[in-house]
């Protein structure tokens, strides 16, 4: 094994957007768990080399849906896909849509235990080929060794000293991820001294070992671009001289403070932009599909560093007022100067989208002194057809800026129409009803509602209409379709009454919720419904301790069941007997804290008759909360894994006869589940460790049933066979 650690001395200098503009290399990290993010390590990379670093995460959907959030201007961002796990097409459009602009140069894949879709995607990040032409490619795949063993692993091997990197950017780590994750707290990262991550795929880099993740790659590909695709003569000496000139002065920038390293940066941009008039006329860099693209991003860069520099911050704001003369543009410009030098604001102008001819709205050249602000707000006439258009970012301001003898042009723009951010989900998104009446006629024969969550920003307000889309056999009730979403209010509650009849297919089905603003679609949820009996008993009185989700609570009221929600004063103080069943949700005793003082209790309950039922539980369990031994632990698992060993077990078969291979359908697949060691107990599933995923405790006359498998994200699926055992172990 060839390995190297990574340890600094002396300090490390913040990446700015100096360092952003001489680097363009990419890091892509793909992660499951939000609080297993090796936050050290991404913190390194974007200080040291001043990567872009883009975070990866996929969850379960039931489509396609992504959203992206960003520390600003440090060039750290964080994309959540949701995407259905039974469609492996949707992964291809995961790829297609972080990749669109361009592909990673680095992948570091960081799931502890992969799930489908995370594995999956490492396989096609590593069957990835750079397009003929382009001057992007992924060139390494990394994987996270997280197993703490000290044991030779074979290839090439960067290894990090994550609790170095944990002390020297906390502070930063504690102000920025926040952003993203506002539950984040940096403490729990020191428990982990190193991190080694495997190479387990390259392209065209030789070499037995890696000391950085960046070993073989340049920083910044203009120098190695020009290059390969110039041949040697006067021409290509001319392209060279500019590129080195915008490198060297904005790496004098880099090294330099005050007045001289203003200077140096704006010696580099003019020589950038010279370098992007002089492509213009240069064939074999011009017919580069990908080239003229990434000449004009990294003039963007070296221009807002530029700016930040000199201390110039520039605000356009675009609105649209009503007059009695029609709908009129309102631009407000803003400059302020804080560098040391005057700013010229020269010409500000308007570029229609419907006309080649910009509008000229001020020529008069302004010159705005140090630590001085100009604003000024323009009205533009405008036809109302011409906001009524799709056209994308149709409304163009720009203005003229010179600072010293460098003129700048910076533009403000947005949509005809932006679109509101308002959200419309099902709460639950799935739904299960009991079989409808056996009829020769189309007789409706039960009636329910669905509830539906409005979420919007506190400062919006306005109208919204709603649309409900249902399948063959279901029927909408009277709702309310127009809202008006009032100013400081971040929520609204849609009630939808609903019933069914014996048109409805078997199987699962689909119903969609979309909302429209102005007649245009801003937000849409699908929920799924289906039907499915769940009879619990009449006699059976349910105290319950919810999830953690919540969801369970859902469930039994779908199902009919007589339940109540216990406190922790009800367990400390109330009558216990008045429940033939205890459910405890998945990690609710987080909300309990007097569970484990009433151990006696419980064992009263139990020798009296009463029922426990424990679905599965995080590892945080309290020891001797019982009054038998109950360690839980979290195994992953697939379904030919899983021992049977009283196949006639009476709650497999009352009143449900439950199918095993349908019930064990869904851990095809690895799956995370949660086992547990009891002792006493009769184990019916066992996983391959010998810990049970459904075991029945007697006690007296009463019973502890322990239930490993995760049946609050099955039965959200609605699979069927989960539905029936949930109430095969409330009827037991």
């Amino acid at each position: 094994m060839l390995a190297s650690l990574l340890v600094f001395a002396g300090a490390i200098n913040g990446s700015n957007l100096i360092d952003q503009t001489l680097t363009d290399l990419q890091v892509l990290y793909v992660f499951e768990d939000p609080q297993a993010i090796d936050w050290p390590t991404l913190y390194y990379l974007s200080e040291t080399s001043a990567c872009r670093i883009d975070l990866l995460t996929i969850s379960s959907g039931r489509g396609f849906y992504y959203q992206t959030s960003e520390i600003p201007d440090h060039a750290i961002f964080l994309h959540h896909y949701s995407v259905n796990p039974d469609d492996p097409e949707l992964l291809d459009s995961v790829l297609a849509v972080q990749f669109r602009v361009r592909p990673p140069d680095i992948a570091i894949i960081a799931a502890t235990e992969p799930s489908t879709a995370i594995s999956k995607l490492a396989e096609k990040l590593q069957s990835l080929s750079q397009p003929v032409g382009s001057i992007y490619g992924l060139r390494k795949v990394y994987l996270e060794e997280r197993n703490g063993s000290d044991t030779t692993i074979s290839g090439r091997i960067v290894t990090i000293g994550r609790l170095e990197m944990y002390e020297r950017y906390r502070d930063r780590m504690e102000l920025e991820i926040p952003i993203l994750y506002p539950w984040f707290r940096a403490e729990p990262l020191r428990d982990v001294h190193l991190m080694r991550y495997q190479l387990v795929w390259s392209q065209g880099l030789a070499g037995e070992s890696d000391p950085d993740f960046l070993t073989g790659l340049e920083p910044l590909r203009l120098m190695p671009l020009l290059n390969v695709q110039l041949t040697d003569g006067a021409v290509k000496e001319s392209f060279i001289s500019r590129a080195r000139l915008f490198i060297m002065s904005f790496d004098a920038a880099r090294r330099t403070v005050g007045a001289r390293r203003v200077d140096n940066a704006i010696a580099g941009y003019k020589a950038l932009l010279a370098l992007k008039d002089q492509v213009k006329s240069e064939p074999s860099l011009s017919g580069l599909p990908d080239f003229g693209p990434y000449l004009e991003n990294l003039a963007t860069r070296a221009q807002k560093a530029v700016l930040d520099e000199i201390g110039m911050d520039w605000n356009g704001e675009i609105a649209l007022r009503d007059s009695p003369h029609g709908p009129k543009l309102k631009f407000r410009a803003s400059l302020s100067v804080n560098g040391p030098q005057t700013v010229e604001l020269a010409y500000v102008r308007f570029r229609p989208y419907w006309d080649s001819t910009e509008i000229m709205l001020d020529s008069i050249s302004r010159k705005v002194p140090p630590h001085q602000s100009f604003v000024r707000e323009y009205l533009v006439d405008i036809d109302r057809t011409r906001l009524e258009a799709t056209m994308p970012e149709s409304l163009v301001f720009a203005a003229d800026i010179v600072y010293g003898t460098v003129p700048m042009t910076v533009t403000s723009s947005i949509p005809i129409w932006e679109r509101p951010d308002l959200k419309i989900e099902f709460h639950p998104d799935f739904f299960f009803i009991p079989p409808t009446a056996q009829v020769e006629v189309d007789k409706i024969v039960s009636a329910m509602n669905w509830k539906a969550i409005i979420t919007k920003p506190r400062y919006y307000h306005g109208t919204v209409t709603l649309s409900l889309e249902t399948p063959r056999g279901v029927f909408a009730g009277a709702y309310k379709q127009s809202w008006q979403l009032d100013r400081d209010r971040v929520t609204e509650t849609v009630r939808i009454p609903f019933s069914v009849s014996n048109l409805l297919e078997m199987g699962v089905q689909n119903q969609t919720i979309t909302l429209a603003v102005d007649g245009r679609e801003v937000a849409a949820d699908t929920g799924i419904l289906r039907i499915a009996a769940c009879k619990i008993d009449d006699k059976v009185t349910i105290g319950l301790m919810p999830d953690t989700t919540g969801l369970l609570e859902d469930i039994l009221r779908m199902a009919g069941a007589n339940y109540r929600p216990l406190t922790d004063r009800t367990l400390q103080t109330g009558d216990l007997e008045a429940y033939t069943v205890i459910l405890i949700g998945s990690g609710a005793l987080r909300d309990y804290p007097s569970f484990d003082l009433i151990t006696g209790r419980l064992e009263d309950y139990l020798r009296n008759g009463g029922s426990l039922v424990l679905l599965g539980q995080p590892s945080d369990w309290p020891q001797g909360a019982l009054p038998v031994a109950f360690t839980p632990s979290i195994e992953n698992v697939t379904a030919v894994e899983l021992l049977n060993r009283m196949p006639q077990a009476e709650i497999l078969s009352r009143p449900y006869s439950i199918s095993e291979d349908s019930l064990l359908s869904w851990l095809q697949m690895r799956r995370r589940v949660s086992a547990a060691e009891l002792s006493p107990a009769e184990k019916i599933y066992v996983t391959p460790t010998g810990a049970a995923l459904l075991s029945v405790t007697r006690l007296g006359e009463g019973q502890i049933i322990f239930c490993g498998f995760p049946l609050v994200e099955m039965i959200s699926e609605l699979n069927i066979e989960a539905i029936h055992f949930l109430s095969n172990i409330l009827n037991y």
